[in-house]
Protein backbone atom coordinates (compact mmCIF):
# COMPACT_ATOMS: atom_id res chain seq x y z
CA UNK A 1 0.00 0.00 0.00
CA UNK A 2 1.39 3.40 -0.99
CA UNK A 3 0.46 6.48 1.05
CA UNK A 4 0.97 10.03 -0.22
CA UNK A 5 1.14 12.77 2.39
CA UNK A 6 -0.12 16.11 1.19
CA UNK A 7 2.00 19.05 2.37
CA UNK A 8 0.57 22.46 3.29
CA UNK A 9 2.28 25.82 3.70
CA UNK A 10 1.47 28.03 6.68
CA UNK A 11 2.61 31.52 7.65
CA UNK A 12 3.88 32.34 11.13
CA UNK A 13 5.03 35.50 12.80
CA UNK A 14 8.71 35.58 13.64
CA UNK A 15 7.98 35.09 17.35
CA UNK A 16 5.60 32.16 16.68
CA UNK A 17 8.23 30.53 14.45
CA UNK A 18 10.91 30.81 17.15
CA UNK A 19 8.54 29.48 19.82
CA UNK A 20 7.67 26.45 17.66
CA UNK A 21 11.30 25.91 16.66
CA UNK A 22 12.34 25.83 20.32
CA UNK A 23 10.30 22.60 20.73
CA UNK A 24 11.84 20.77 17.75
CA UNK A 25 14.70 18.88 19.42
CA UNK A 26 15.50 17.04 16.19
CA UNK A 27 11.85 16.58 15.20
CA UNK A 28 10.05 18.05 12.22
CA UNK A 29 7.61 20.91 12.72
CA UNK A 30 4.78 18.50 11.87
CA UNK A 31 5.93 16.07 14.57
CA UNK A 32 6.10 18.88 17.12
CA UNK A 33 2.60 20.10 16.27
CA UNK A 34 1.10 16.60 16.33
CA UNK A 35 2.82 15.91 19.66
CA UNK A 36 1.91 19.20 21.36
CA UNK A 37 -1.57 20.03 20.04
CA UNK A 38 -4.35 17.56 20.86
CA UNK A 39 -7.04 16.68 18.36
CA UNK A 40 -9.98 19.02 18.80
CA UNK A 41 -13.10 17.88 20.51
CA UNK A 42 -12.47 15.55 23.42
CA UNK A 43 -11.10 15.90 26.91
CA UNK A 44 -9.53 12.45 26.52
CA UNK A 45 -7.48 13.75 23.59
CA UNK A 46 -6.34 16.71 25.70
CA UNK A 47 -5.29 14.39 28.54
CA UNK A 48 -3.45 12.08 26.14
CA UNK A 49 -1.59 15.07 24.70
CA UNK A 50 -0.72 16.33 28.19
CA UNK A 51 0.78 12.95 29.07
CA UNK A 52 3.13 13.25 26.09
CA UNK A 53 4.55 16.60 27.21
CA UNK A 54 8.15 16.57 28.38
CA UNK A 55 8.83 16.47 32.11
CA UNK A 56 9.12 19.81 33.86
CA UNK A 57 11.66 20.58 36.56
CA UNK A 58 10.38 21.71 39.95
CA UNK A 59 11.78 25.19 39.29
CA UNK A 60 10.04 25.42 35.90
CA UNK A 61 6.80 24.21 37.49
CA UNK A 62 7.04 26.86 40.22
CA UNK A 63 7.71 29.55 37.61
CA UNK A 64 4.70 28.42 35.57
CA UNK A 65 2.47 28.35 38.64
CA UNK A 66 3.55 31.87 39.62
CA UNK A 67 2.90 33.17 36.10
CA UNK A 68 -0.57 31.60 36.03
CA UNK A 69 -1.45 33.01 39.44
CA UNK A 70 -0.21 36.46 38.43
CA UNK A 71 -2.39 36.31 35.31
CA UNK A 72 -5.42 35.30 37.34
CA UNK A 73 -5.14 38.47 39.42
CA UNK A 74 -6.02 40.49 36.32
CA UNK A 75 -9.19 38.52 35.51
CA UNK A 76 -12.34 39.97 37.09
CA UNK A 77 -14.48 37.54 39.01
CA UNK A 78 -17.63 36.50 37.14
CA UNK A 79 -19.51 36.26 40.44
CA UNK A 80 -18.99 39.74 41.81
Amino acid sequence: MFCVTQMKTISLTESAYHRLASWKDGRTFSEVIERMIPPKGTIEAAFEAAEKLPSMSATDFDDLEQALNAGRQHIPSAWT
